[in-house]
């Protein structure tokens, strides 16, 4: 679910759009910026909403060739994912977000990542932001 608040401008870009999207992909991942987080890999849960072009997103032959294929958005957050230690989930969630909107056909994106160990007495911490 999206609750990052949608400008009127936003809402005219996305109108126009199909999403795309991976909901609760969980990964082990090297990432924190306390020592104790730079031995062991954590396990963080990812969600990423990719808005494609309708014209970019609309078959005409059934085929996968004629749209954004899932595993693009898979395969790119494992790649940032798997990737050297990372400090902070904005600096991976932006290594997603730029990665995705390199597809001349992804309008924009909304990624949040899930660090889900941390806190015995909360489902997770994390962060969102929109890509445009």
């Amino acid at each position: 679910m999206l609750t990052h608040p949608i400008t009127p401008e936003l809402s005219a870009l996305l109108v126009h759009c199909r999403c795309i999207f991976i909901r609760d992909y969980e990964l082990q991942v090297s990432i924190g910026v306390y020592d104790h987080e730079k031995h062991a890999p954590q396990t963080m849960r990812f969600n990423v909403t990719a808005f494609v072009k309708r014209e970019s997103a609309s078959p005409k032959h059934d085929g996968l060739n004629e749209v954004i294929d899932y595993d693009f958005v898979r395969n790119t957050i494992t790649e940032h994912a798997k990737g050297a230690h990372v400090q902070l989930q904005e600096t991976l969630c932006d290594r997603i977000g730029e990665t995705l909107l390199k597809k001349s056909a992804i309008v924009a994106a909304y990624i949040s990542s899930e660090k889900t160990d941390i806190y015995p007495d909360c489902d997770a911490i994390g962060v969102g932001a929109w890509y445009l």
